[in-house]
């Protein structure tokens, strides 16, 4: 599958390791890893430092999106000369995970969500924009040159690298009075640079953290990929979640090699946190480990 992301990036060779071996942890080292993880989402709550939370693209294979170098990634396929299948942007919907992250979102264990995904399903499934870094962007997103209001499309805005769309703005978050400034998009492409605002939430993000999780992501692509050293340098501890070896892998406190969604609808689980999945859900929901 090409998708329409995919046809709208330029090309970029460097897109670091693919196809990396996946590792499987047994049942009793999650069960192990997990009560780690959850007595660290309970120190966040009691001292009142939520954890910090960076999401990458295995958060999204629950809602039938490929990632880019698992096992069936994008990337790792392409290297062989064939295509990842997976449903069209427009119509993937947040799965297990993504609820799971609302709900303990909610319920005041995690504050800052950085997503490194750019299929708007972090927005879709409820997140704060406040709350909120989509810091590669999202395609479904039309921001004002002028006034910085945002427009929330139903469908991809053909356009990545924070261009003119051709659109105007039709009013002015703050005065309310028509504004007219011009839209751009609001993904970026390989040469684009990160906004210095994402930048500067990121900094007040890690004074307001007592843990780092990341989930899902390989933590290859910079300056994304660096942030486990940054909260090394800050006395911040680190989780991944990940099936594949992250870049980091020596480096943080612990490495949890299962099931994204398994592990996040665990820890909700045994956190007392209850998930509201609704009734559209593109996954099956796991059975929770007891821990």
């Amino acid at each position: 599958m090409t998708s329409v992301y995919e046809s709208l990036l330029s090309e970029y060779p460097n897109k670091g390791v693919v196809g990396k071996p996946e590792i499987r942890d047994s049942e009793t080292e999650i069960i192990e890893k997990l009560r780690k993880l959850a007595a660290h989402f309970r120190d966040a709550k009691s001292t009142g430092k939520p954890i910090f939370v960076l999401i990458g693209a295995g958060v999204s294979t629950g809602s039938k999106l490929p990632d880019f170098r698992g096992k069936h990634g994008v990337w790792t396929l392409a290297a062989e000369g064939k295509s990842a299948e997976g449903v069209d942007f427009q119509v993937a919907r947040p799965g297990v995970s993504h609820k799971s992250i609302l709900a303990l979102h909610k319920a005041g264990y995690i504050k800052t969500v950085i997503t490194q995904n750019v299929d708007g399903l972090d927005r879709k499934v409820g997140i704060p924009v406040e709350d909120l870094i989509e810091v590669h962007g999202n395609l479904f997103l039309e921001v004002c040159l002028s006034c910085y209001s945002e427009y929330v499309r139903n469908e991809i805005v053909m356009s990545v690298g924070l261009k003119p769309t051709g659109g105007s703005c039709t009013g002015n978050k703050k005065t309310g009075r028509p504004c007219r400034g011009k839209l751009r998009d609001a993904t970026l492409d390989w040469d684009t640079e990160i906004s210095p605002s994402h930048l500067d939430r990121i900094k007040k993000a890690w004074k307001e953290t007592s843990h780092f999780l990341c989930i899902g992501t390989s933590l290859e692509i910079i300056p994304m990929g660096s942030l486990p050293l940054d909260a090394k340098k800050r006395g911040i501890t680190t989780t991944t979640i990940n099936y594949q070896e992250t870049a980091h892998e020596k480096l943080v406190e612990t490495a949890i090699h299962a099931d994204v969604k398994l592990i996040l609808y665990s820890l909700c689980h045994a956190l007392g946190v209850k998930v509201d999945l609704g009734d559209d859900l593109p996954d099956d929901v796991p059975v929770p480990l007891n821990i």
